[in-house]
């Protein structure tokens, strides 16, 4: 364990604990975006809405896989997937003739970008709920004052008050804030881990250096040239007993 310590790039070990986040965190993005799909196809046999259901949802998961395909280096999937819970949303709202109940799926999506460790991965979310919102919400009232029948599914009710519309805005905002400083705050603790983590690693070399050259120094005390001195850059101590043995030598 000392002897992988000792030898364990700082930087390398930085790369490596933000790319195992990543992994871990688009697995568990994938898993609920294939659930979400399937949640759709569950929701059509209510009003037989499966073209909905096969057409947005696909094309929420083909947008997230071939983003990630395409740059797959990058954190473009990750705002991908935030924008692509937000249209799973609104179509559960949708399919299910605006039943209340699916309006949580807008918070489910938000707590999920979480584990992206990322306050800017709420933002697409966020944007899709509030156009979606303000967009359905003003088409179905359009449709009530103009008594017509309601083909924009956006609430069980004949439409959205002013009044509740601006309290329910309030309270999703809310939330995504609240994800969204959650997340900063989770980002925040892995880099003080990562840097706590570099500094034990740069002391543990430090001291693999030092118990190296008094070995180096005790072998050149007993008259010992022939042992190759190895040291590594910016060990000073070790590249000045390296002299000491070619001029002895």
């Amino acid at each position: 364990m000392v002897a992988n310590i000792q030898t364990m790039d700082p930087q390398k070990f930085q790369l490596t604990f933000r790319a195992n986040i990543k992994k871990r965190s688009d697995t568990l993005i994938e898993i609920f975006l294939a659930l979400y799909f399937l949640v759709g196809l569950l929701l059509a046999t209510y009003y037989d809405t499966w073209l909905i259901a096969i057409v947005v949802g696909g094309l929420c998961l083909a947008a997230y896989f071939i983003t990630k395909k395409l740059l797959p280096n990058s954190t473009v999937h990750h705002y991908v997937s935030s924008a692509a819970l937000g249209v799973f949303m609104a179509q559960f709202i949708y399919q299910m003739h605006g039943m209340f109940e699916m309006h949580f799926f807008a918070f489910v999506g938000s707590a999920l970008m979480i584990t992206y460790q990322n306050w800017k991965a709420q933002i697409p979310v966020a944007v899709v709920v509030v156009v979606h919102h303000a967009v359905f919400g003003l088409l179905q009232y359009q449709q009530f004052e103009s008594n017509l029948p309601n083909t924009i599914f956006f609430t069980q009710l004949n439409y959205m008050s002013l009044e509740t519309f601006i309290i329910h805005g309030i309270l999703a905002s809310v939330i995504f804030f609240i994800c969204g400083l959650w997340a900063f705050e989770m980002d925040k603790r892995s880099n003080e881990t990562i840097e706590n983590t570099k500094n034990i690693l740069t002391v543990a070399q430090a001291n693999d250096n030092v118990a190296r050259n008094l070995e180096y120094a005790i072998l050149l005390s007993e008259g010992e040239l022939n042992e190759t001195i190895r040291f590594n850059d910016g060990d000073l101590m070790g590249e000045a007993l390296s002299k000491i043995q070619k001029k002895l030598a």
